[in-house]
């Protein structure tokens, strides 16, 4: 299928609103014709084919507002004759012209319009979609809240789901690819179908959580439907610059991305933001334990024990590095550092924290230390090692 009549089906997925702001894709084509033929006209088309000694450049002129590309030509007086109109004579044996494109510039006017026009879109869905981001932020605080513990273990479960599918790009780079809107697509499906079969929907208690659910996954696919958008017009820009220097024998598509950088540099800012704000705004709401476990044991850093150094730790496993004589951090190697630890090292902000977002974690820690305590005391009693504890102990993969 060709891409022309491909944009126009997949432009029919797209929002309505959305559809006059795609780059006319037709309407550059046969903008091509004419700088083809003006190239033909004036001898320019096949110059470099000629004889004699010819430089041939091609650079733009203006700014985006009134872009200017031009062909900039050093010849020598056997070139010269092929142009004769546009080269003046010189008594010199080199001659330097700069020759402004009409036809190629209506055609670059035409294309910067488009960017233009969807530069204004990606401005008003990003605030429309902030909007909508900051709305259900302020949604999920009650709905996932400590005061509803239950509620706010399935939103853990979700928004770990959520980050596992990775539907979107989380470096400072975009892939402007339809291929990378069909993995985000794909991605989002399986997210979907995820939360179906764990039932992790139907468990939330709250009709204000099942609510916040509708709205996180409408959000995530109206991103998807705006990556979509942002996919054809980079590649409708792409192909057409590709089939404007096949044609016509310039090199538009190297000089013209450094001449609009401004225009792609404003897109992928739009993008990344709204990529980011999810992640910042929404699925921190509800921690990970995983950025809170001690680096010792992997489990919740309960009594959690900040060194001089600033690692936290839980406090059973700095007690047992205590009593192995392992006085340096485990982590940097500082000096001392869990040796001058003491009662003020704890970290009460920190384990106010854990009270509040990890009530299950911390029971189950304290269940895990009374267990170990037992052994230990058995240890002490017996004589001899019991074989939980000492494979515990060797378990350490820091110490």
């Amino acid at each position: 299928m060709k891409f022309a009549k491909e944009i126009e089906n997949a432009s029919y997925d797209l929002p309505s609103d959305w559809r006059p702001y795609l780059i006319h894709y037709k309407l550059l084509k046969k903008a091509i014709r004419l700088v083809v033929a003006e190239l033909r006209t004036r001898g320019l088309l096949d110059i470099e084919k000629g004889e004699g000694q010819l430089n041939f450049s091609y650079e733009f002129d203006g700014d985006v507002e009134d872009p200017q590309p031009c062909i900039k030509i050093t010849v020598d007086e056997a070139a010269a004759r092929l142009i004769p109109d546009l080269i003046p004579t010189s008594s010199t044996n080199t001659s330097v012209l700069k020759i402004k494109l009409v036809k190629d510039s209506e055609f670059f006017h035409l294309l910067l319009k488009g960017l233009s026009q969807a530069s204004v879109l990606y401005s008003t869905e990003q605030k429309r979609l902030s909007g909508k981001v900051d709305a259900l932020e302020t949604q999920l605080a009650k709905a996932a809240s400590p005061k509803k513990q239950k509620d706010m273990y399935i939103w853990r479960d979700i928004f770990k789901l959520y980050m596992n599918a990775s539907v979107f790009e989380t470096t400072r780079t975009i892939d402007h690819s339809i291929q990378s809107f069909e993995r985000s697509k794909q991605q989002l499906q399986w997210f979907t179908k995820e939360l179906e079969r764990l039932n992790l929907a139907t468990k939330l208690g709250s009709k204000n959580s099942k609510e916040a659910l509708k709205r996180f996954i409408q959000m995530n696919e109206e991103l998807a439907d705006f990556k979509r958008f942002h996919a054809l017009n980079h590649t409708a820009m792409t192909k057409i610059l590709k089939k404007h220097d096949k044609q016509s024998g310039l090199t538009a598509r190297t000089e013209f991305p450094t001449f609009a950088k401004e225009n792609v540099a404003i897109v992928e800012n739009v993008l990344l933001a709204l990529y980011s704000t999810i992640t910042s705004k929404i699925i921190s709401i509800v921690p990970q334990i995983d950025s809170h476990n001690c680096p010792i044991c992997f489990a919740i850093a309960w009594r959690p024990i900040r060194l001089e150094c600033g690692h936290v730790f839980c406090v059973r496993c700095l007690i047992k590095a205590h009593r192995r004589k392992l006085f340096d951090c485990p982590v940097c190697r500082r000096k001392h550092a869990v040796g001058n630890a003491d009662a003020t090292n704890l970290d009460r902000s920190l384990q106010n924290f854990f009270m509040m977002y990890f009530p299950r974690e911390i029971q189950e820690k304290r269940r895990e230390n009374e267990k170990e305590q037992a052994m230990q005391d058995m240890e002490a009693i017996t004589g001899r090692a019991w074989t939980m504890y000492a494979g515990r102990e060797s378990s350490c993969s820091i110490m």
